[in-house]
């Protein structure tokens, strides 16, 4: 059959470039035969290109048998033959054509079930994709013309709106290059960290997004996509857009909170529950220490790893010998916990207390007292409760041990519960408050495994100085008044 390829009798017509780029790099989608880079859609679009050409191969051939049918039946007319064999004929005639019209439908849901196929691979919106979706069918081609033609207003579109939304916010609206202008073959690796962006993520989570981009998908224009121009200037105006920003005071105070250990319901230690007392030694330990909450977890009882000083003067704790520090160097691999009791005074201890309210050695002792009858793990910190009691405590509940030391430490005072705090808030405000009463900085960085003091003072130093230092040193209060 002559030109069966405008009549869409050839063979299932290829992906138009402008609409592949949406999904596949600028690369492969100037390829005449670009397929779906996702296996199971891939495997779908084979089926359907097959089952295309079947039906096009059986066009072809009910072409031809159309022909013959036509010349049987003008050979039946111009002969002396009975009607009814030229009625059969023609009866032939119209079937043929009633199948012939069947199998242009089928050709035609063919061609809509993979335009669906890339559609639902490309970062378009549901409104965009069903446009696309529902262009006329043409022969001998997937999309259409048409199909450029609905992408450029589509673009156009959403500029107007962003454009009128930033009117109607009173900000000036950024204006664009005119819809020709902008190339809609827009590489498919470029296009979910900006849409990262708009749904309120940092630039240093994009910057994550992109990593996995790159070292996942293949180099565009012969680089990497992490090194690609497009992607560097993205990044650059993401961190423009979203600085980093970090609050310089601790959400909540430590001197409040170790106020309320001392006193109920954290206090007289022999009377706690394990549910209050598993979050004391929890957070005691973990201010304490400025240890990360996946070192806290990882800290064991087994007898090379949990050993008493002599004269219950302090603990050595060391981890799991399996764990992995986040900061794997030689200098924190396997380091020990080593805490020292307190001593105080007569004066310092209130009435049923048997030791410092605030030491870690004694809550850690008596936390190891209540969970021996229950303990199936070497682990630290077990689960009292629910179907796992006894078990490993996850790192997550620990973390809740720690934040729910904090929120009970203000609610039990009648202090509004301060927002938004984090368990890892602990080593900021530990490394903070040591500073501060003059620790060395190296020891500090040693004690929370930090290979240097700038990561301390960029990400973990907060502002523990009392409010307006200057002014209480000055000015008198009223008991100093003459």
């Amino acid at each position: 059959m002559s030109a069966a390829s405008s009549y869409g009798l050839d063979r299932m017509p290829d992906i138009e470039p402008s609409v592949a780029a949406l999904v596949l790099s600028p690369g492969e989608a100037l390829r005449p035969d670009a397929r779906c880079p996702r296996p199971q859609c891939r495997l779908t679009d084979d089926h359907i290109v097959r089952g295309y050409n079947t039906a096009a191969r059986m066009g072809r051939i009910g072409n031809s048998m159309s022909h013959l049918i036509l010349a049987l039946s003008q050979t039946l007319q111009a002969s002396d033959v009975d009607p009814s064999v030229r009625d059969l004929s023609d009866a032939s005639l119209q079937a043929f054509g009633f199948m012939t019209r069947e199998l242009g439908r089928l050709m035609s849901s063919l061609t809509l079930a993979r335009r669906q196929i890339w559609l639902a691979q490309s970062p378009l919106l549901e409104p965009y994709r069903r446009a696309l979706r529902t262009l006329p069918v043409v022969p001998g081609e997937l999309f259409g013309p048409a199909a450029q033609q609905a992408l450029e207003r589509s673009l156009q579109v959403t500029q107007a709106r962003e454009q009128f939304s930033s009117l109607r916010r009173g900000q000036p609206s950024r204006l664009r290059p005119p819809a020709a202008a902008v190339p809609l073959a827009v590489p498919r690796p470029f296009s979910r960290p900006p849409s990262r962006l708009d749904a309120g993520l940092a630039a240093s989570t994009i910057k994550v997004y992109v990593a996995a981009i790159s070292a996942q998908h293949n180099r565009v224009d012969g680089v990497t996509v992490g090194s690609h121009t497009l992607v560097t200037r993205f990044l650059k105006g993401a961190q423009r857009l979203r600085p980093p920003l970090r609050n310089p005071v601790p959400r909540w105070d430590l001197p409040l909170v170790l106020g309320a250990l001392s006193r109920p319901p954290f206090e007289p230690l022999q009377d706690l529950g394990l549910d209050v007392l598993s979050m004391k030694t929890a957070f005691l330990l973990a201010i304490a220490s400025a240890r990360r909450v996946s070192e806290l977890h990882a800290l064991s009882v087994h007898g090379e790893c949990l050993i008493w000083h002599p004269g219950d003067t302090g603990v050595t704790l060391r981890p799991n010998p399996s764990f992995l520090s986040k900061t794997f160097s030689t200098a924190f691999v396997n380091q020990p916990l080593t805490l020292a009791a307190f001593s105080p005074s007569s004066q310092e201890m209130g009435p049923g207390q048997d030791g410092a309210p605030l030491c870690p050695v004694r809550a850690l002792r008596r936390y190891l007292q209540l969970t021996a009858g229950i303990r199936r793990s070497d682990s630290l910190f077990v689960c009292h409760t629910g179907p796992r009691r006894g078990h490993a405590l996850s790192k997550q509940r620990l973390s809740r041990w720690i934040v729910g030391a904090i929120e009970l430490s203000y609610s039990s005072g009648g202090v509004p519960v301060p927002p938004h705090v984090r368990s890892h808030s602990t080593r900021g405000v530990a490394a903070s408050w040591a500073a501060l009463r003059g620790v060395p900085l190296s020891d500090i960085c040693a004690a929370a495994s930090w290979s240097s003091p700038c990561t301390f003072a960029r990400f973990y130093s907060f502002n523990v100085v009392p409010h307006h230092p200057v002014a209480s040193a000055v000015l008198p209060t009223p008991s100093q008044c003459p």
